[in-house]
């Protein structure tokens, strides 16, 4: 993944999750790799954008970084990114990530979010699993 010169600052927040030991087989891999455009893809819930990148995945722990992008700016912004993203991350086990529980949020740091194409070996490619659409 390369980084544009002057990319968008965002916030970024490190996840890492576990499997459930009797959920094993049912493991999904949040990400929002888009297959089509080969790029990872801005979704939206709530007044938050959010990007999910797998960056390590082990039978033992699953950690994708999680790009967030307030929807509003001023007086809308938010102010408390950890209890943001703890709200989103629990929501999302409860709906989209069955078999995965939430072990750490590591703090909020600036970033700037993938942009340009992936050429090859993608986790998603690589492990060849289900994700998230």
């Amino acid at each position: 993944m390369s980084l544009a010169r002057d990319a968008h600052k965002v916030e970024r927040v490190t996840i890492t999750l576990v499997p459930r030991a009797d959920e094993r087989t049912m493991l999904q891999i949040p990400s929002t790799f888009n297959r089509l455009e080969r790029t990872y893809a801005w979704r939206t819930s709530g007044s938050l954008n959010y990007m999910l990148v797998p960056t390590r995945i082990s039978s033992h722990e699953i950690k994708v970084d999680l790009f967030v992008d307030s929807l509003r700016k001023g007086k809308g912004h938010i102010k408390n990114i950890q209890k943001t993203v703890q709200d989103f991350v629990n929501a999302k086990i409860e709906s989209e990530w069955r078999g995965l529980k939430l072990e750490s949020i590591s703090r909020a740091s600036v970033a700037a979010p993938p942009t340009s194409q992936i050429v090859r070996g993608t986790i998603e490619e690589i492990l060849g699993a289900s994700f998230e659409r």
